[in-house]
């Protein structure tokens, strides 16, 4: 059976795009934030951009026959990506939601991930159900974060809560009233690169320093992942929140292995630090984590692969995403054509259905 022929498919990382930035943004602003982001309606962009024409991550052929950018225009992105590919559930995340992060002031911040909640939820959720929503909050307040997760969690086709990240550890307890509210509601927690990584005082910094081009920067994106999921490990997170799931989207997955073997080992020679697991926090990453496969890692040998996969239990772990409509995002008919069928099956649909709830979601909303 071919990618293209698996009977349903979820696609768990899309990323929308609002024309104008802050400017499309203003109806879903209150007349108060409009008059507090004038003149400033241009998110700010990293510095070290993609070397590709016109500098911008987004193919240029997902630009929407009327216009505006790749990724903007719902119907157009349901024509070529949903009909085109069988895709029965698209998770959108906004990328562009994600810079908030540069805000140093929590209330701008906050106003803005609720104005982008919102316009997605009326302006393509009701378009098309089988939009699906990962809905953005401001980390700079947790106390308010949790109330944006409480406030739309409910919504119909809202299925995960992405969380741009500061240089706070997400093991954190800062992070806590997040996990709380996220929990409660049945949301998975799900971690993206925003763009901004390195690139401003306030958003996530690379180990060692600051990378001096986009090919460092691009290539450096798992060490954010690799950081975050060891500090959640350790720290008790998903001691405190048992049912507490993490989606780490577009950070690769060929470094889970070694990730797990390391925690394991220190584990058990250093278990009386962390007297609060009760297992390998192998099993801790297992039970709670899961990886997107886009961008698709292609080692010397197919059969490499094939050993990442049963090493990371990527029957279990991993989960399609085509980073539609990125430069390198990975079409289903030519992603994983040789896997064995039960094991597509998974990949394809079922480790997504179960992360984000699709099954329940049309029978309880």
């Amino acid at each position: 059976m071919e990618a293209n022929k698996v009977n349903k498919i979820i696609d768990a990382d899309v990323h929308p795009w609002i024309n104008g930035d802050i400017k499309g943004l203003l109806p879903y602003l209150s007349k108060s934030m409009q008059k507090v982001f004038d003149g400033r309606l241009t998110l700010p962009d990293h510095p070290l951009r993609p070397p590709l024409e016109k500098s911008t991550s987004i193919r240029l052929d997902a630009k929407p026959p009327g216009g505006g950018a790749g990724g903007s225009d719902p119907i157009y992105m349901r024509e070529v990506l949903l009909n085109r590919y069988n895709i029965e559930h698209a998770i959108l995340t906004s990328v562009q939601a994600g810079k908030i992060v540069v805000y140093p002031n929590p209330i701008e911040a906050t106003a803005l991930a609720r104005a982008f909640n919102d316009y997605f939820l009326n302006e393509w959720l009701t378009l098309d159900s089988r939009y699906k929503l990962a809905m953005c909050i401001a980390v700079h307040d947790p106390l308010k974060a949790a109330e944006e997760i409480r406030r739309i969690g409910h919504e119909r086709g809202v299925v995960a809560v992405f969380m741009p990240l500061f240089n706070i550890l997400m093991g954190n307890s800062y992070y806590y009233p997040i996990y709380e509210a996220a929990e409660e509601l049945g949301l998975p927690i799900l971690i993206h690169p925003t763009g901004t990584e390195g690139g401003f005082s306030t958003s996530v910094s690379m180990a060692g320093g600051v990378p001096s081009s986009y090919i460092e920067r691009h290539t450096d994106f798992p060490q954010i992942a690799y950081g975050n999921l060891v500090s959640m490990v350790f720290e008790g997170v998903f001691v405190r929140f048992p049912k507490l799931k993490v989606l780490a989207a577009e950070f690769g997955y060929s470094w889970v292995p070694s990730v797990m073997w390391r925690m394991d080992q220190n584990w058990r020679n250093f278990r009386k630090e962390v007297p609060w697991l009760e297992k390998e926090p192998s099993k801790y990453l297992l039970d709670h984590v899961r990886f997107t496969s886009q961008p698709v890692e292609e080692p010397e040998k197919g059969k490499y692969l094939m050993q990442i996969f049963e090493m990371m239990h990527a029957e279990k772990t991993l989960i399609f995403s085509t980073d539609y409509p990125h430069w390198d995002n990975d079409f289903p008919d030519n992603t994983f054509t040789t896997l064995p069928e039960p094991v597509k099956q998974r990949i394809f649909y079922d480790n997504a259905a179960e992360l984000f709830n699709l099954n329940k979601l049309e029978i309880t909303r």
